[in-house]
């Protein structure tokens, strides 16, 4: 019986990661496709739409928006109706998670997790964390030689930030997905060959 128990989990390791990301982009294609299905419609006769021309259509619209985002005129546009969503009490909570998380998976330069460090916590102790910060400037209160790195809990979405003094910090050669990985399943995940 523990074999059965362990050939069950060991296929469910394997498939589940499968399926779950078949379903995610599953999901986006279908959402992509239903939303924006009607807009091809108004310029094509419906004998000659094809499935998928929606999902296609919100891929193009995608591109054009992160093209116009290089205008002076559209980001000067973009703050503005962001300041206002900011400005809102329960939106801009909303708002501000979400725009967090985006940015986590946003080009490289807008990524707030740049490099993988580890943080000694106590002589012989080091965790894993992200560097968010290396400049307080802006806020006198904290001081000069201190950053700010992100420390995240294994099995969990969430994590800490913790301020520390720079020479407590190295910046190690691994790549953000790799340490998100590692940390996130405690160090068991190992890089697939």
């Amino acid at each position: 019986m523990r074999f059965l128990v362990k050939l069950f989990f060991r296929g469910l390791a394997a498939i589940l990661p499968l399926a779950l990301t078949g379903y995610l982009v599953g999901s986006a294609v279908v959402a992509g496709e239903a939303l924006l299905r009607s807009l091809v419609l108004l310029f094509l006769p419906v004998e000659r739409y094809r499935t998928g021309m929606g999902f296609v259509l919100s891929v193009a619209l995608l591109m054009v928006i992160g093209l116009l985002m290089y205008s002076f005129v559209v980001r000067r546009i973009y703050s503005f109706a962001t300041a206002l969503l900011e400005r809102i009490p329960v939106v801009k909570s909303v708002y501000g998670m979400l725009a967090d998380v985006v940015r986590l998976f946003a080009s490289a330069e807008e990524r707030p997790f740049r490099k993988v460090v580890l943080v000694t916590r106590v002589e012989g102790i080091a965790q894993l964390g992200f560097l968010t910060r290396d400049d307080f400037s802006d806020l006198q209160g904290i001081g000069s030689g201190q950053v700010a790195v992100f420390l995240p809990m294994s099995y969990q979405i969430g994590g800490f930030t913790v301020i520390v003094p720079r020479e407590r910090v190295r910046e190690i050669a691994m790549s953000v997905e790799d340490a998100l990985r590692f940390c996130v399943t405690a160090g068991v995940a190992r890089r697939a060959p």
